[in-house]
């Protein structure tokens, strides 16, 4: 007696009938969710920190300074006048955190850890940097709304 070619049986070898086929099917699915929920994770961080957004309260801002080259803080929220940014060191690297218009800079190092100055701003929007070497471009930027 002769068997009738069946191309879904015939095709496919006598492995994928086995327990271990069944198991391998359900992981392509579980690794395309692990590696989908990996990507929506690393889009929340991203180089520049937490992605946080911060309201002065008072007219005072604390900040971290992490390592890698990351603030605690990517907007700063604020009104018009003088704002007293402390600036905290969270890491072992030199920091610092600079407003170019109008200038302002404070530093961090792991022997000073904190820093505090004031600057007065005017309603807009300021950027802020670590213009420590490289540490901006490492995304180590943010900035100030100011109403």
């Amino acid at each position: 007696m002769s068997r009738r070619w069946n191309p879904r049986r015939d095709l496919r070898g006598a492995h994928l009938h086995s327990g271990y086929a069944r198991r391998m099917g359900r992981a392509v699915p579980l690794a395309i969710l692990l590696a989908f929920a990996l990507v929506l994770a690393a889009c929340g961080g991203g180089g520049g920190g937490s992605g946080a957004t911060k309201t002065a309260a008072n007219g005072k801002v604390d900040v971290d300074a992490r390592d890698p080259y990351s603030f605690d803080v990517k907007t700063i929220n604020a009104t018009a006048g003088p704002l007293t940014v402390t600036l905290h060191e969270k890491g072992s690297q030199t920091h610092t955190f600079t407003i170019s218009d109008p200038k302002f800079e404070i530093t961090v190092t792991p022997d000073k850890p904190v820093a505090t100055g004031t600057v007065t701003l005017k309603a807009g929007t300021y950027s802020f940097k670590c213009s420590y070497d490289g540490h901006a471009a490492a995304g180590m930027v943010g900035q100030i709304v100011v109403t």
